[in-house]
C-alpha cells in the first residue's frame, strides 16, 4: 500500500480545515495508519498565536494530558503482566503499604484500570501534597465515593495511584519504567515525560495549552480551595494537569506525557500487532484482547483495561470537551447535553481508544486495521466548540476516504 497524500483524504483534512477556520483551535496534527504503514500525516494552522505565531508541523509536541493513562501507565502495567511480574486481580495494597487499611485493601489493579475502585474522579490533590508520600496520604484519607465495583466513574485519582504502582513494581520511576517498558521497545523516539529535560526537544517544537493555570484556577474555585504556587504565563514541557504539575513533579500515571502524532501512530500499530498476533514481543494476543474486552459489562460504561471502547454508547466524562476533573464542579452537568462520541459512527465494534482534555485523541480498529490520531492545541484559544463533533466527523470522513 502506496503512502496516501492528503487528495485521498479530502473529506478527513476537510473537517480539520473546518475546525480550523472556527477557531475551534490554533492548529492540528492528525494521523492515519494501517498496522503496516503510515498512511497519512499531515499538519496545519499554528502550534502557537501568543506571543508570536508559528506554524505547526508533523513533528510537533503536543501534551498528551489523559491519553497518559492508556499510553504510558495502563502499557507499563499490561507490559508487567505480560513479563509475569504481577497480574490483575492483585489488590493494590500488595504493592503500596499504604492501602493496607480498611476500606482500601480489597482494590485491586483491575479496579484502578477499569475506573471502578470507587475513587473520586478528582482532587486538587496540590492544595496539601508536594511528594509522593503526600499525594499517597491525601488519596487514602478522601475514602470511597461509591462501592467498589458497583459503576464506572472516570477517576484521575485511579491513575496516579498506578503510577505509584508501575514504580513500586519495577524499582523504577514512571518516566524510566514508560521508557525501558513501552516507549523504547517500541521505537518511540519522542515520546516522554518533561521532554526539554529528557528528551533535549527543540523548545520551537513544543505545541502551546493555555496560560496563566486558567482551568486549574477555576476548578479549585469551584472547589472551595486555594493555591499560591501557580506557574505564570505558558508553561511549556511541563503538563497543564495540575495534579501532574504540581503534586507529582510532572511526572503522573494520570497526565504528564507529552509526544508526536508519529509515535501515536506507531503505538496503535503495536496494538493492531499484538492483536492480531504478527508481532507480539510487545504484548502476547490474550492479553492485548483482554485489554480491549469490556470488563464492566452492565454498568454505566464498558471499559477496558486503560481504555474506552466503541460499544459503550454512553458520552464520558473524558470524553468532554472541559477538562473531566472539572465535571464534578459545573452546573448544570455538561454531559447532560447530547454530543457526538469522539469516535464518530462508523468504527467497527472492536474499536478502543482515549482522549486527552488538552485536545488530543487516538481510536484504533482492529477489525478495519486502522490507527487514527488527532491532536491539537484546544486549550490555546476561548472557543466554546464542542470538539468532540469535531474529532467525530473527522473519524467519520477517515472511514468514508477509505472506503471501509
Amino acid at each position: 500500500m502506496k503512502v496516501l497524500t492528503q487528495l485521498h483524504l479530502a473529506n478527513a483534512w476537510g473537517v480539520i480545515q473546518e475546525g480550523l477556520a472556527c477557531e475551534a483551535f490554533p492548529g492540528a496534527a492528525v494521523g492515519v495508519a494501517s498496522s503496516k504503514e503510515v498512511l497519512f500525516l499531515k499538519a496545519g494552522g499554528f502550534s502557537r498565536i501568543e506571543p508570536s505565531q508559528r506554524p505547526m508541523h508533523q513533528d510537533d509536541v503536543f501534551d498528551l494530558a489523559s491519553l497518559t493513562k492508556p499510553m504510558a501507565t495502563a502499557a507499563a502495567l499490561l507490559r508487567l503482566v505480560h513479563l509475569g511480574r504481577l497480574s490483575l486481580n492483585e489488590p493494590v495494597s500488595a504493592y503500596i503499604k499504604e492501602w493496607r487499611r480498611p476500606g482500601l485493601s480489597h482494590i485491586t489493579i483491575r479496579h484502578l484500570l477499569t475506573h471502578t475502585s470507587g475513587l473520586p474522579a478528582w482532587f486538587p490533590l496540590y492544595t496539601k501534597a508536594a511528594n509522593q508520600d503526600e499525594v499517597l496520604t491525601q488519596i487514602s484519607k478522601l475514602g470511597l465515593v461509591y462501592e467498589t465495583g458497583s459503576r464506572v466513574e472516570y477517576s484521575c485519582l485511579g491513575f496516579i495511584v498506578l503510577g505509584i504502582l508501575v514504580e513500586r513494581v519495577s524499582g523504577l520511576t514512571l518516566s524510566t519504567a514508560c521508557q525501558e517498558l513501552v516507549f523504547s521497545p517500541l521505537d518511540m523516539m519522542e515520546t516522554a515525560y518533561l521532554p526539554l529535560e529528557t528528551l533535549k526537544v527543540d523548545p520551537e517544537r513544543l505545541v502551546y495549552n493555555e496560560a496563566d493555570n486558567l482551568v486549574e484556577k477555576s476548578m479549585i474555585q469551584r472547589a472551595g480551595f486555594s493555591f499560591s504556587n501557580w506557574q505564570e504565563g505558558y508553561r511549556v514541557g511541563t503538563p497543564n494537569d495540575g495534579n501532574a504539575c504540581y503534586a507529582m513533579e510532572g511526572i503522573s500515571g494520570n497526565a504528564g506525557l507529552f509526544s508526536t502524532a508519529r509515535d501515536l501512530l506507531i503505538f496503535g500499530q503495536a496494538w493492531l500487532n499484538s492483536l492480531s498476533g504478527h508481532k507480539k514481543e510487545f504484548l502476547s494476543p490474550s492479553l492485548a484482547w483482554a485489554a480491549v474486552s469490556n470488563h464492566t459489562p452492565g454498568l454505566n460504561s464498558a471499559r477496558g483495561l486503560g481504555w474506552m471502547l466503541f460499544r459503550d454508547t454512553l458520552i464520558t466524562q473524558e470524553e468532554m470537551s472541559l477538562p473531566p476533573s472539572m465535571i464534578p464542579y459545573l452546573t448544570p452537568p455538561p454531559y447532560l447535553t447530547p454530543s457526538p462520541r469522539s469516535s464518530g459512527e462508523l468504527l467497527s465494534k472492536k474499536a478502543f481508544g482515549h482522549t486527552g482534555s488538552t485536545g488530543t485523541s487516538l481510536w484504533i480498529d482492529p477489525e478495519k486495521d486502522l490507527v487514527m490520531t488527532l491532536l491539537t492545541n484546544r486549550l490555546h484559544t476561548k472557543t466554546k466548540m464542542d470538539l468532540n463533533t469535531i474529532r467525530a466527523r473527522f473519524h467519520n470522513a477517515v472511514i468514508t476516504d477509505l472506503g471501509l
